[in-house]
């Protein structure tokens, strides 16, 4: 079973919501966590459009990535700049992958407004991750 990390700054929106995709799309045929530079709350928009496709993350936490400092993964997966350049000297991996996602949690406006950003992101996450496990052949046949 490949061995995945996405790290993100926060740990609140992106990273969370590409992990939790993963495990979906993969049946958890792919062991994967996710982790912030400096963790904070995960934004409870990702929890709702999650559960909107029956993706439940309720019981999930935002996670510091030095709970991971001593793990070898197989691929890491960046979703910021500064994840980026962190995880080429703090963490072990085979293969760094670095994919960036605008922030749903910039979005003005009301409830409407938030909902269809989160749900757009979550959207082109899994059209990215179709694509992204297929080509890295992460699912043993």
């Amino acid at each position: 079973m490949k061995k995945v990390l996405v790290l993100g700054t926060h740990n609140s929106c992106i990273s969370v919501m590409i992990a939790a995709l993963i495990k979906h799309i993969s049946f958890n045929r792919i062991d994967v966590y996710s982790a912030g530079l400096r963790p904070k709350k995960i934004n409870p928009y990702v929890q709702k459009v999650l559960m909107e496709i029956g993706i439940d993350i309720s019981k999930e936490k935002s996670r510091s990535v030095n709970e991971f400092i001593h793990t070898k993964w197989d691929i890491i997966i960046t979703t910021t700049e500064e994840a980026r350049q962190r995880a080429d000297t703090i963490l072990i991996g085979a293969t760094k992958i670095h994919k960036t996602f605008d922030d749903p949690a910039k979005t003005k406006g009301g409830e409407i407004e938030k909902m269809n950003a989160f749900r757009e992101l979550r959207d082109e996450i899994n059209e990215w991750l179709n694509e992204f496990i297929a080509r890295h052949r992460l699912i043993p046949a």
